[in-house]
């Protein structure tokens, strides 16, 4: 009898097949990341109308619902998008909670209880967006726990470990009073084991690639401003959903701050659809020199500016005047001058009280971007002016060839150029040089004085992205 039993509980197993989507959800799920939001709002709900008792197709509609309202909020207007985002927020949490109250989780299988418990995680994420500190953690905690349920039930259903990834890397990045409500709940976060889990999701799921990839751009590309870290989820996302123009911009984005070039290059020359927007090709064309192209696109950007990566529209205004003055186009230096913001003001007026040196610094960083030989530009920088006088500069000077040697993987003379800006008067500046040393470091095995000194440098420089990503050298040099 014993036989028998093991005989049938064996034989279920070998059955047993693993939850992955039906060509109808992959159609959704297509449809969802490439931003096609009303075919796919479209689909899901007439599996709605066909399966009312489950609620998997409502965990769909929810996820292309989410992924609008980003959209939706990032294109409101400045003025309004506070007064906008409450009100989406609250759409989305009225109907999140209108689907809870539909089913009793006790009553539902094992990949139905996933749907409903990530329904939960949704809502606990808008509730968080809209402030609502102890609804978020509830509905969180509810979450937590039916995933960890649908684990004890199949231990290989490895799609709940996103939520459970993202509720112990982001518990730990809390503070104040959230960290507070968060503690009372259960919520202590654990970054390391976070990171785990939601790679894990993402590897060996089969359900949530979408998600887990665009969760795992935001930890590193975003949170830890590990931007080297991020570009394979990146890549493997956009291989399989080309058409996402917000995630396509801000790879763009990503490439050009850590001087990739010629991949920026290839995707324009191939956007077919135009899909990557004119504030990339406008700091593309002035990475490169081609002043006249960045005005152009410059100008063309601030158009429909609703619909810049954040920060576009601030950037554009800049490129387009720094462009028009080196192209003594002073009509429009004139008539853009004026609608820069405080920083690029402050940044404009000293590049015009030391033209000789802007000058030479621009032409170091466009033949940087021109892909010249170490020769080259070591031969170049002979001609170097002297920046005593000009706020900035030689951190400036310094962080573009520790760049440049850096993209030539020549380490010890770009660890020698981000030394001499780890003290720049520029927070930014220094930020940008502790965040390469970094990388540096996790990439070459040097001594581990260096590495004690740019932790401390890290700890007065009080910046959480920095702070995060730290714990990485501290576990790699068993500090």
């Amino acid at each position: 009898m014993k036989k028998l039993l093991f005989l049938f509980s064996l034989s279920a197993l070998l059955s047993a097949k693993p939850y992955e989507p039906t060509q109808i959800d992959l159609q959704i799920i297509s449809h969802t990341f490439n931003e096609e939001f009303d075919q796919a709002k479209k689909l899901s709900q007439k599996q709605i109308n066909l399966n009312p008792n489950s609620p998997k197709y409502y965990y769909y509609l929810i996820n292309t619902k989410i992924l609008e309202y980003y959209q939706r909020v990032a294109e409101l207007d400045p003025e309004k998008r506070d007064e906008g985002r409450k009100i989406l927020n609250k759409e989305i949490i009225d109907y999140c909670e209108s689907i809870i109250d539909k089913f009793d989780d006790d009553k539902l299988n094992t990949e139905n209880k996933f749907y409903y418990g990530t329904i939960y995680a949704y809502l606990g994420r808008i509730y968080g967006i809209d402030g609502s500190w102890w609804s978020a953690f509830k509905s969180g905690l509810k979450s937590k726990n039916i995933m960890e349920d649908v684990l004890k039930s199949d231990p290989q259903f490895y799609d709940a470990y996103l939520v459970l990834g993202m509720l112990n890397y982001y518990a730990d990045r809390l503070s104040g009073i959230t960290s507070f409500v968060a503690g009372i709940l259960g919520f202590s976060g654990d970054r390391e084991k976070g990171l785990t889990q939601l790679h894990t999701a993402y590897e060996k799921g089969k359900l949530t690639f979408g998600q887990s990839a665009l969760t795992l751009i935001e930890v590193y590309a975003s949170l830890e401003g590990n931007e080297y870290a991020s570009l394979n989820y990146f890549e493997n996302f956009l291989n399989r959903f080309p058409k996402n123009k917000r995630t396509l911009n801000a790879y763009c984005q990503i490439l050009m701050n850590i001087g990739d070039l010629k991949k920026v290059e290839i995707i324009i020359k191939n956007d077919k659809q135009a899909l990557v927007d004119n504030y990339a090709r406008a700091r593309l064309s002035d990475l490169k020199g081609n002043s006249q192209l960045a005005i152009q696109c410059g100008e063309q950007a601030l158009e429909n500016e609703n619909k810049l990566y954040r920060g576009g529209a601030a950037a554009s205004r800049y490129i387009i005047v720094f462009n028009s003055w080196l192209t003594k186009d002073n009509s429009k230096v004139k008539k853009y001058e004026t609608t820069l913001n405080d920083r690029y003001k402050e940044l404009f007026a000293v590049i015009k009280n030391n033209e000789k040196e802007s000058k030479w610094l621009h032409d170091l960083s466009v033949q940087i971007a021109s892909d010249k030989s170490i020769a080259d530009i070591e031969s170049y920088v002979k001609s170097k002016p002297n920046f005593s006088k000009a706020k900035g500069f030689e951190d400036q000077f310094n962080l573009l060839l520790g760049a440049f040697y850096f993209e030539k993987s020549v380490f010890d003379k770009s660890e020698q150029c981000f030394k001499r800006s780890i003290n720049a008067a520029d927070d930014r500046d220094k930020y940008s040089a502790v965040k390469n040393l970094m990388e540096i470091y996790s990439r070459q095995n040097v001594d581990k004085s260096k590495v004690k000194t740019l932790l401390g440098v890290i700890d007065d420089l009080d910046n959480d992205r920095l702070k995060y990503r730290a714990k990485d050298l501290e576990k790699r040099y068993n500090l």
